[in-house]
């Protein structure tokens, strides 16, 4: 069948047949079910469409992020190396690493500290709407 032809489900009913009022709303369940679940084809058909266009802007974002760790990686290494002309290299590497755990504990807080808080306006909310209940 080509392309773009919709293949009926079922035979279709011959309109001189007498047919009982359960026959009827079997009849409309059962088209009600075809509905649903074409419906439901259809969005994952959509759905997979959708996210094959993302697949190429995902993979070029995974790959500046790496690109972005490795720049920091050898901005590091030079700040490192700048240091190791005034103090000795494992005491600069020491240094940087030292300033880095501090600058990664503070993000860390900071993030921990942000979602504390929007858990806390969630729980609230929740709490708002079990009260005024149905």
């Amino acid at each position: 069948m080509p392309p773009g032809v919709v293949q009926p489900l079922r035979e279709p009913r011959r309109p001189t047949e007498q047919r009982s009022m359960a026959q009827v709303l079997a009849d409309v369940a059962s088209n009600l079910q075809d509905i649903l679940s074409s419906e439901i084809r259809l969005a994952q058909a959509e759905a997979r469409a959708q996210l094959r266009t993302f697949r190429s802007a995902g993979a070029l974002l995974l790959i500046g992020a790496l690109a972005g760790l490795l720049s920091a990686f050898f901005l590091l290494q030079a700040v490192v190396a700048a240091l190791s002309l005034i103090v000795s290299v494992w005491l600069a590497a020491l240094i940087v690493a030292l300033v880095m755990a501090v600058v990664c504990a503070l993000v860390l807080h900071a993030g921990a500290r942000h979602i504390r808080s929007e858990a806390a306006k969630i729980a609230a909310t929740a709490a708002g709407v079990k009260e005024q209940g149905p």
